[in-house]
């Protein structure tokens, strides 16, 4: 992978973390389809790795940490029918749907908020 093709997709996996992991994660706890990630995993860590190197390199220590700490969110990501199987359990399950389905409106209030 080139380092221009790791910059851009270090780009994507932070928008996506910024406008999309937060509600497939409310969605799917700590277990989401890897399906759901805009890269493979392998894809992502290998960008992830170039440029926290990359700015290890050029002395932006705190850049290249923001970098390796992001990668830790590939971690809630799993077999797709594992997350799509735990899943269904959650929704069966009436004591999580009385305290997420009211904390679904929430989320989005505040998405609103921060997009005013």
């Amino acid at each position: 992978m080139t380092f221009t093709e790791a910059d851009k997709i270090v780009q994507i996996w932070g928008r996506y973390l910024e406008y999309i992991s937060g509600k497939v994660a409310m969605v799917f706890g700590v277990r989401i389809p890897e399906s759901f990630l805009p890269f493979p995993k392998d894809v992502l860590n290998e960008a992830l790795n170039i440029m926290s190197e990359h700015h290890l390199k050029t002395g932006n220590q705190r850049r290249a940490d923001l970098i390796k700490e992001t990668a830790a969110e590939l971690n809630a990501y799993v077999d797709d029918e594992e997350a799509v199987l735990q899943a269904a359990k959650l929704f069966n399950d009436p004591k999580w749907r009385e305290v997420m389905l009211p904390s679904f409106k929430e989320f989005q209030k505040e998405w609103i908020k921060t997009q005013l």
